[in-house]
């Protein structure tokens, strides 16, 4: 398959050499030439990855976007959210209407960026699609090396407009084994870990974190940090079910509770792999994805969806609360809310049919305002 791969950073660097050790030809495209560093000259990267590992040859390395993206089949960007504005502006003009563009994960970025090219007069791909959680537990390692100690064992997938999920599942399934569909965008942006899990290691370990490199997944993970993690899981999984979204719900308990780790997203022994690679001993400010997509957008949506569905979200909006008194500015409401991406009017049933029909809807003229 023909694949193109957006962004230099430890996702993109894993998803290519990893689709292009399956097999596929691989094209990675980064806006700076720096964090290409020497795959610019030479498109290969190293690979140490649960279920694979090697050198990876890539067809090209770029910055130059419209190179990279033509005659793609499928068009990943495993980048955080908070690049889903920015990216939208320079894919506009590259968008081929028999394309898929899957975002690893989504936070419903996947509508986010529909509007987007809709707005600036582009052609729409055959859908967008968006994973709840990273395919990968991924760190780079070196200018061309990476390592993934974790691979996703169940990856949830919704499709933007769902209408055409059966097809994109059936593509993206030749790409990752282990996606598993979900019935649209926001279901699947409702499975994400990443608000469940971050916020609250960053903030109950505000003190470590200011001293200097500290692994939150290892020394920070307590029972207090746990108990609050359990209940942001816990609003969560209400909030899925009052929107009338079926399990599985991959409760976080899943990834700490071995027992139970089948069913979760990432499988038997995955914290353990984690903390034993030492990788994620790191320095981290609020200027890290942890707080600037997991907060800003991950729980905005939560608290949001919550609200929609006539839950009550202490937990999560509590976060919110004192993000704000550390950021600064009004996160409530903001980023990723329904309400914020012009959805707030509409009812769940609406806002249900929506995300199944996506730009062949009567909601879709309303939505571009």
């Amino acid at each position: 398959m023909d694949i193109t791969v957006l962004g230099g950073g430890n996702g993109g660097f894993a998803t290519a050499a990893d689709l292009a050790l399956a097999g596929h030809r691989v094209r990675l495209w980064s806006r700076s030439r720096q964090a290409l560093g020497p795959l610019a000259d030479d498109p290969t990267i190293f690979l140490a990855a649960e279920g694979r590992q090697g050198t990876a040859r890539l067809a090209r390395a770029t910055t130059e976007l419209a190179e990279a993206v033509a005659g793609a089949e499928i068009v990943i960007a495993p980048l955080p959210a908070t690049s889903h504005d920015d990216l939208a502006k320079r894919l506009a003009p590259h968008v081929d209407s028999r394309q898929i563009i899957l975002l690893t994960p989504g936070t419903l970025g996947t509508y986010t960026m529909a509007r987007a090219f809709a707005r600036a007069g582009a052609a729409l791909p055959y859908a967008l699609a968006e994973t709840g959680t990273l395919p990968y537990l991924t760190r780079k390692t070196g200018p061309a090396t990476v390592s993934a100690p974790v691979r996703a064992a169940n990856l949830p997938l919704g499709v933007f407009p769902a209408s055409r999920t059966e097809r994109t599942i059936a593509r993206l399934a030749e790409l990752f084994p282990s996606v598993r569909p979900c019935a649209d965008a926001l279901d699947a942006a409702l499975t994400n870990a990443g608000p469940v899990i971050h916020p609250p290691l960053v903030l109950l370990n505000a003190g470590p974190i200011d001293g200097g490199r500290f692994d939150i997944h290892a020394a920070g993970t307590t029972s207090s940090v746990r108990r609050l993690i359990d209940a942001v899981d816990a609003e969560r999984v209400v909030t899925r079910k009052g929107w009338g979204y079926p399990a599985p719900h991959y409760e976080l308990a899943t990834y700490y509770d071995e027992p139970r780790a089948a069913e979760g997203l990432y499988g038997a022994g995955a914290r353990a792999k984690l903390v034993a690679s030492g990788l994620w001993s790191e320095i981290l400010t609020f200027e890290h994805r942890y707080v600037t997509e997991d907060v800003a957008l991950g729980l905005t949506l939560f608290e949001s969806a919550g609200r929609a569905a006539g839950v009550e979200t202490p937990a999560v909006s509590g976060l919110l609360l004192m993000f704000r008194a550390l950021l600064g500015r009004e996160l409530s409401g903001r980023g990723r809310a329904l309400e914020h991406l012009g959805l707030g009017d509409f009812s769940r049933r609406e806002i249900r049919a929506f995300l199944h029909e996506g730009w062949e809807s009567p909601m879709w003229a309303k939505a571009l305002r």
